[in-house]
């Protein structure tokens, strides 16, 4: 038995479960209170003008219109992103492996931002001032998508860093 098969058992990869999945919860609850009125268009247009306006000065109510809907998109594609980057440490710790990358941790990752982008637009039929749509799941997965690409990229890139250095990938895993 190797020992990257016995450090998964081990008290601290229990801790590193833990801590991954609180992080995911987490991050899950911050994403529900972004469904709610509180962050509707109308009431995250508003600080967005006051914040343009105390910046830029005066700008058209259509310009605001344009900006407000793409930072509302870009935090789609963030917010969700980023739940599937913290799922993905979460999966992978929960389903250790001595690979540092499998594409199980990566679909599992995936599925919970499809998830949970899903159950987000069905909660907001539910908020009067809300409007849900399938584009914002489109945007919610595509993001995560790309983080789940650019954590394959960078531990690619470290393990074959480590691999020209005389190292092993799995030794990184380990840590």
């Amino acid at each position: 038995m190797s020992s990257q098969v016995l450090q998964t058992s081990s008290p601290h990869s229990k801790q590193r479960v833990l801590l991954w999945w609180l992080l995911t919860l987490v991050w899950l609850v911050v994403l529900a209170w972004f469904s709610t009125d509180a962050f509707s268009a109308e009431h995250t247009g508003g600080f967005l003008f006051k914040l343009i306006h105390a910046v830029y000065g005066n700008i058209s109510l259509e310009e605001l219109q344009r900006i407000n809907f793409a930072v509302r998109k870009s935090a789609h594609f963030f917010s969700y992103g980023f739940l599937s980057c913290v799922a993905f440490f979460a999966w992978r710790a929960t389903l250790a492996n001595a690979k540092p990358w499998l594409l199980r941790w990566s679909g599992l990752a995936l599925l919970m931002s499809l998830l949970a982008g899903s159950g987000d637009e069905i909660h907001q039929t539910f908020v009067a001032s809300r409007t849900p749509s399938p584009r914002d799941v489109m945007i919610d997965v595509a993001g995560g998508v790309f983080f789940q690409v650019l954590i394959y990229l960078v531990i690619r890139r470290r393990s074959l860093r480590l691999q020209t250095l005389g190292g092993t990938p799995n030794q990184e895993h380990a840590r």
